[in-house]
């Protein structure tokens, strides 16, 4: 994927541009681009993650016409932990820090934590080759159980993984 922090950069207009020459502001300008382009990836994700719930929820309706209850039930849950983890990264914290916080948010602290977020761009690939198993597992009517089992523990994987997020911002790195 592209990195999104030079793209805001230069799409900066003329005020911006020139407010890069005021002594301080370019800092803090420097900052809150990269909070836009860690937002922007967060969105590309959370869109990317959603893709896959839909598919998730596309695969449920073929099991549940094919009388496979139980597999139903299940991909429930993992469609729940799926928009979960859509809703934490539309929501997530990124990188702000009043004057007066305890917390310091440095630029290289939001670099980390957009390389961060921007690593969390595997899971996607991961739930979509998982998602492709289960699909294939479904038609062949046979292994669906271990190809959902497969799926949650990937989507809880992923999960998890966002969880350490958090780290991030409080380590700085």
């Amino acid at each position: 994927m592209e990195d999104l922090r030079q793209k805001v950069y230069d799409d900066r207009n003329i005020l911006k541009k020139l407010g890069g020459y005021i002594p301080g502001w370019s800092g803090y300008q420097n900052k809150e681009m990269r909070r836009d382009a860690d937002k922007l990836l967060r969105m590309y994700l959370a869109r990317q993650f959603g893709d896959q719930r839909n598919r998730l929820n596309e695969i449920s309706v073929q099991l549940a016409s094919s009388g496979n209850l139980k597999a139903v039930g299940e991909l429930e849950r993992a469609a729940i932990k799926l928009q979960t983890l859509v809703d934490r990264l539309k929501t997530a914290s990124y990188g702000h820090a009043g004057f007066f916080d305890a917390l310091t948010v440095r630029e290289d602290d939001l670099d980390a934590i957009y390389n961060y977020d921007n690593g969390l761009a595997d899971g996607v690939t991961l739930l979509t080759n998982a998602l492709s198993a289960l699909s294939s597992a479904v038609a062949a009517k046979e292994g669906v159980d271990a190809a959902v089992a497969a799926l949650i523990g990937n989507i809880d994987q992923v999960a998890l993984a966002y969880n350490g997020r958090q780290d991030v911002i409080l380590k700085g790195r």
